[in-house]
């Protein structure tokens, strides 16, 4: 796939910038998936948006109850089970009649062509690709960091 020297130049600089070590050829296959979901998946760029997890319109949600699959679907901006709008928290309770972690037992579909990913999985992911490309080791490294020891008063 051949792509323009200008652009090419301008998407290695941002990724220098930014301190992304990754390179161009590299994005190729997340820039078409993200095109792709936008114009296919979320042609209105609506959506709903769960803690920091957004779900595109089209998504589906599926969780197992007792030997029962149970079905979600993102239309618009709500969440709708059925006929009517629920949160993911209030829907695993509902079926289930208890309060239940709805990140873990939550699956999703963003497409007919993908697999079912858990939600925690998919939430996870979501913030590490919020943070900057290497916020994540420095913070690693302050952990790694022995703490200072205090000096007992005499």
């Amino acid at each position: 796939m051949k792509v323009p020297p200008d652009l090419y130049v301008e998407l290695l600089f941002q990724l220098r910038k930014y301190g992304d070590t990754r390179q161009p050829e590299e994005l190729l296959p997340l820039a078409i998936k993200a095109w792709l979901a936008s114009y296919l998946g979320n042609p209105c760029g609506r959506g709903y948006q769960w803690k920091e997890l957004f779900l595109p319109h089209g998504t589906e949600l599926r969780t197992r109850y007792r030997g029962t699959y149970y079905y979600a679907k993102v239309e618009g901006d709500q969440l709708r089970y059925g006929c009517e709008s629920v949160s993911p928290r209030s829907w695993i309770a509902n079926l289930t009649g208890s309060v239940r972690n709805a990140w873990r037992d939550i699956w999703i579909r963003q497409g007919v062509n993908h697999w079912w990913v858990q939600a925690s999985v998919m939430r996870t992911e979501a913030a590490r690709q919020a943070l900057p490309p290497d916020q994540g080791r420095r913070r690693g490294e302050r952990r790694a960091q022995p703490r200072p020891t205090q000096a007992k008063c005499s």
